[in-house]
This record gives structure tokens, C-alpha cells and sequence, in this order.
């Protein structure tokens, strides 16, 4: 699998054809340079049509989405790039490094708060997540498109909050 430039978005390759269509992009969503009320958001989430989904509910709900990634690696490059407000999430992702790996560094190295969504909420799991990324919250799969808007915006208003 690779990674190829096609029009201004980052394409997930495998073997001949696409995987999953867009997968990261660059937004270029502020005109004028006015920031959205909402928030920027970072949506990394294997499953294309999840990522999809949600980057329809929370740009409806006011949000910029600033791309999406389906790797660990790729969730950090973007997260250096583009510099979200916050990380909507997945445990799971393909690649040797899942979304609490990606989450914790994206954390430390660049102060970016998570919220997970995940349909793997067992305690392990659960425990290692809070330990490692300090996640504002936590969405349970299959989650609405309410449930997602509403979840981010409470994260980045306790966010906000503590920062200041």
C-alpha cells in the first residue's frame, strides 16, 4: 500500500487500485483568514465510509475538517501540518501502530487533545488509552451524527477551559 498525490489529495494505493478513495487532504477552509467557531478538526478512522460520515456531520455542525488519515503515521504527519484543534480518533487502524500510539504522540509533541471513537472499549484497552492520551472523551461505534458533533464540541470547550 502507498501513498500517492492525485489532484491535491493524498490517495491510499493498493496493488492497481484505490483503497478508499480520499483519504488525507489538506484543507485550505479558512477565508480570509477567519477561523470557524467550531474548531479544526483531524478525523483519523480507517473505514472510509465512517470517516466520510463524519466529516459530512461535523462540517455541517461548523467544524473544519482539516483531512483525514487512516495510519498512525499519516495522523501525526497531519497533525505537524496542519495543527487541528482536536483528534476525532480510531483505536483500530491498519498499519503496526493504532490510534492510542498516534494519539499519545500527537499529544506530546504538539499539546493536540483526542476524543476516541471506537467500537473496542474494553477495560485494557480503555486503561491503556487513558494512561497514554488523556483523551477528552469517548464515542462508542456505531456512533450518530449528534452524538459526534456533540461529543467534539463538549471536548473542545472543557479544553479550552483548562487551557485558559
Amino acid at each position: 500500500m502507498s501513498q500517492v498525490k492525485d489532484r491535491g489529495e493524498t490517495v491510499l494505493m493498493q496493488g492497481e487500485g484505490k483503497l478508499s478513495g480520499r483519504v488525507a487532504r489538506a484543507a485550505d477552509d479558512t477565508q480570509g483568514g477567519v477561523e470557524p467557531p467550531r474548531g479544526r478538526v483531524l478525523i483519523v478512522e480507517d473505514e472510509f465510509f465512517v470517516a466520510m460520515d463524519a466529516e459530512d456531520s461535523l462540517t455541517a455542525a461548523g467544524f473544519t475538517v482539516i483531512g483525514i488519515a487512516a495510519t498512525a503515521d499519516a495522523a501525526v504527519n497531519l497533525a505537524e501540518s496542519q495543527s487541528p484543534d482536536i483528534v476525532l480518533m480510531d483505536i483500530r487502524l491498519v498499519g503496526r501502530r493504532d490510534g492510542i500510539d498516534a494519539a499519545a504522540e500527537i499529544r506530546e509533541r504538539f499539546g493536540i487533545p483526542c476524543v476516541f471513537a471506537t467500537a473496542h472499549s474494553d477495560p485494557t484497552t480503555r486503561h491503556r488509552a487513558e494512561v497514554a492520551a488523556a483523551p477528552l472523551g469517548w464515542l462508542s461505534k456505531p456512533y450518530t451524527r449528534a452524538e459526534v458533533t456533540n461529543a467534539l464540541g463538549r471536548a473542545l470547550q472543557r479544553y479550552r477551559q483548562e487551557r485558559g
